[in-house]
């Protein structure tokens, strides 16, 4: 396999982790009749991860049943055997797996210290994933989110390194839903689907005068809760449009996208601005 075939099959992998079981057969059923030379390996890694994560269900061969992909039924081993429910990082307690994607893992926690009570989202570099070139990107995203407070983008909180050295952050844990499902559940008309696009237009355009591409702009990073507050997620493989020295640096050194939301400089591999 080279470089550009795994990047192919590495892009879809991403794609398919952040879909519903429904949403990843019909995903998967596509790219057989598509891409039927790179869903063989496709199918290996959706079932690894699903054994090792417990997050992925799909009625594929090596699949865990369909079911609640948030909470476990007893506490176990964290997704790469990397912690477990209970565990502490600092003043922090988790309680159960939200999910897992390319990069991370994300907990939701509790406050332990009896400082005061307050439920937030961690997340984790996922062991096994330490290079340098993911070790960058990590913290890179934490950089990038305590550099954004806008009530339209979850909140940094706090910070540090597991006892192995690996690091986390700490968010506010945003209890909603997609933008797309939030509306539709809803049968929303096209002016309240607006609003929803004007507030992510808000904390994008605030992302964009602090010089910050989020470059994952999906659904799944858009959510909203039950009063309708928007929220934008995941800063993972955002970039900053220029360093310290002022020199454009978002020429990727990777091509981390989702296929089917990626800006088409991203799918061309230029230059994002």
């Amino acid at each position: 396999m080279n470089a550009a075939e795994w990047g192919r099959i590495s892009a879809a992998f991403e794609e398919l982790c952040d879909l519903a079981a429904p949403e990843r057969r019909r995903r998967l059923a596509e790219l057989r009749a598509s891409a039927p030379e790179i869903v063989f390996e496709l199918e290996a890694m959706l079932a690894a991860d699903a054994r090792l994560t417990g997050a992925l269900s799909d009625g594929l061969p090596g699949f865990a049943p369909e079911g609640d992909e948030s909470i476990p039924d007893a506490p176990g081993t964290g997704p790469h055997g990397a912690l477990a429910a209970g565990a502490l990082l600092g003043p922090w307690q988790l309680v159960a797996p939200l999910g897992a994607g390319g990069m991370g893992e994300v907990w939701v926690a509790r406050r332990a210290d009896g400082a005061f009570a307050q439920e937030v989202a961690i997340k984790l570099l996922r062991r096994g994933l330490e290079s340098d070139a993911l070790f960058r990107r990590f913290l890179r995203e934490r950089q990038i989110l305590a550099r954004l407070v806008h009530p339209g983008i979850a909140r940094l909180l706090d910070a540090g390194s597991t006892a192995e050295g690996l690091p986390y952050f700490v968010m506010e844990r945003v209890a909603g839903e997609p933008i797309t499902e939030y509306a539709n559940r809803r049968e929303l008309a096209l002016e309240g689907r607006l609003r929803l696009v004007l507030a992510i237009c808000s904390a994008v355009d605030f992302a964009h005068r602090n010089l910050i591409v989020h470059r994952d702009l999906k659904p799944s990073n858009t959510l909203v809760t039950e009063t309708g507050e928007v929220k934008l997620l995941d800063f993972g493989i955002a970039k900053l449009l220029e360093s310290e020295e002022g020199t454009e640096v978002t020429q990727s050194d990777d091509r981390a996208l989702t296929p089917a939301y990626a800006a088409p400089e991203q799918i061309r591999g230029e230059l994002v601005t």
